[in-house]
């Protein structure tokens, strides 16, 4: 696969400068991308969910009952001071035949050896410099996080909506009710309610909502497929981004291996709003796609990172770079013919003191670092 796949570049030239316009479907308005430096069981009986544990959280209690109350969110915790070694981090494949062969991945070679880099190691570059008044366009995608479930168990830290797919209210959820979730033909069970196919739970403002083992910000949409379940979770592109970069990234990672992480997981999520997995939902939540585990991986590390490159992506003549990873260069060496970021390298060039904008150019050399900004 190649390391980057441009997305429909479109140029408008305004006088002796250049504003690449990024056009994100008909679902989403133009996206500005300004440029900088150009180098980036089956029952219906309702029961109780786990309480909200302090980010990271830990593994949930079982489901209980009676209904206890569930604590509300804490304030995010820091990461453990014992590090893990990045190289036990799951790899990124883009193919389902890549999955579960990583992790037994040989230690990868030093970054002098990558085939498709002449340096020996990152050039000095300056990063974006600070934009007071910039904030992130409000871009909401769409994961799954179940498929092909006989049933799941959801809940709701405040109380939540389920309405239709023509927003008509059908339910209220109330907060420490777990409900099960059934699928049943061309309807969906859910606690002793017989509902439509395809149903949304929205939460009170500011509310999670529970799926399975899991806490998750936004909102899910719960698809009945038969005999099967689909659960998407529609979340702010940024907090998607503060799980993903838990995730795939060991939180002790120095930060500058972390904002690296930060801004390839951006551009590669902003490619599949763009081409969609599928027409349920954006892409998955798997190394397949990239690993996604709401609360449960989210860290204050994680946070700094996000925000600290907020709408950062990488651009190539107006284009989204599709930014592939992986764990180790012997990886993105096989599965992606060299081209793309070795996780382990970032961290021991950001260990050196490289800044995020070096490492990113060394491992996607020619690519920029843009902003995005939505068209009013």
């Amino acid at each position: 696969m190649k390391d980057k796949k441009f997305l429909n570049p479109l140029f408008q030239y305004l006088g002796a400068f250049a504003i690449p316009l990024v056009s994100v479907t008909a679902f989403l308005p133009l996206v500005f991308a300004y440029w900088a430096n150009p180098e980036t069981v089956n029952t219906q009986q309702q029961s109780s969910v786990p309480p909200i544990s302090p980010i990271p959280t830990p593994t949930p209690d079982p489901l209980i009952s009676p209904d206890p109350v569930i604590s509300p969110p804490q304030p995010i915790a820091s990461p453990k001071t014992t590090q893990k070694p990045p190289e036990q981090k799951k790899a990124l494949p883009q193919k389902a035949q890549l999955v579960k062969s990583e992790p037994k991945e040989k230690p990868a070679p030093t970054p002098a050896q990558k085939p498709k880099v002449t340096a020996t190691k990152p050039r000095k570059i300056a990063p974006l410099p600070p934009s007071p008044s910039y904030t992130p366009p409000q871009l909401e995608i769409r994961v799954a996080i179940a498929r092909d479930e006989s049933q799941s168990m959801i809940g709701v830290s405040q109380s939540a909506t389920v309405s239709d797919q023509n927003g008509q209210f059908l339910k209220k959820l109330h907060s420490n009710q777990g409900f099960v979730v059934t699928p049943n033909g061309s309807n969906l069970i859910i606690g002793d309610s017989t509902l439509p196919a395809v149903v949304f739970v929205q939460p009170n403002s500011g509310g999670l909502v529970y799926v399975g083992d899991r806490w998750y910000r936004g909102k899910i949409l719960i698809v009945s497929q038969g005999s099967s379940l689909l659960v998407v979770n529609y979340v702010n592109l940024e907090e998607y981004l503060y799980s993903v970069v838990g995730s795939e990234m060991h939180p002790n990672a120095p930060i500058e291996a972390l904002k690296a992480q930060a801004i390839a997981a951006r551009s590669y999520a902003l490619v599949h709003l763009i081409r969609p997995a599928s027409p349920w939902y954006n892409l998955g939540n798997t190394q397949r796609w990239q690993v996604y585990k709401g609360l449960q991986s989210e860290y204050n590390t994680s946070h700094h990172a996000v925000n600290e490159t907020a709408g950062q992506i990488l651009s190539y003549k107006g284009g989204v770079v599709e930014s592939l990873y992986a764990a180790t260069d012997e990886i993105v060496a096989r599965a992606h013919g060299g081209r793309g970021m070795s996780q382990t390298g970032a961290y021991e060039y950001a260990k050196k003191g490289y800044v995020y904008p070096e490492i990113l150019d060394y491992y996607y050399p020619g690519v920029g670092l843009a902003r995005l900004v939505l068209q009013q």
